[in-house]
């Protein structure tokens, strides 16, 4: 996969299982989720609090450059993990994050 190529890095961590699985924060608020990974590309950026780590779906919180219109909800990680913008732009991986409550991002 050429994003692969252009990332250089993994694109998930070797472990993944201190992640919870999709629905088990459920009573957890927003706010007291804990984000687990972070990606970005740009102005753009995908939290990762839950994950179901065989279909590779995620739920978090998504920020495209815009925090009007940021949200919470699911999302593809394979579909992530092959964009390619403007031939060299990739979606990466923050190699540093440590989980962070949500409500301390900030």
């Amino acid at each position: 996969m050429i994003a692969d190529t252009l990332r250089g890095h993994d694109w998930l961590p070797d472990r993944t299982d201190e992640i919870p699985d999709l629905y088990v924060t459920e009573a957890t608020s927003l706010a007291d989720k804990i984000i687990h990974l972070h990606f970005f590309a740009g102005s753009c950026d995908w939290w990762v609090a839950e994950l179901d780590g065989d279909r590779r779906i995620a739920f978090g919180y998504v920020n495209l450059g815009d925090d009007q219109n940021a949200e919470w909800g699911y999302t593809d990680l394979t579909e992530r993990r092959g964009i390619v913008i403007h031939a060299r732009l990739v979606i990466e991986r923050d190699l540093g994050w440590e989980p962070t409550r949500f409500a301390d991002l900030r």
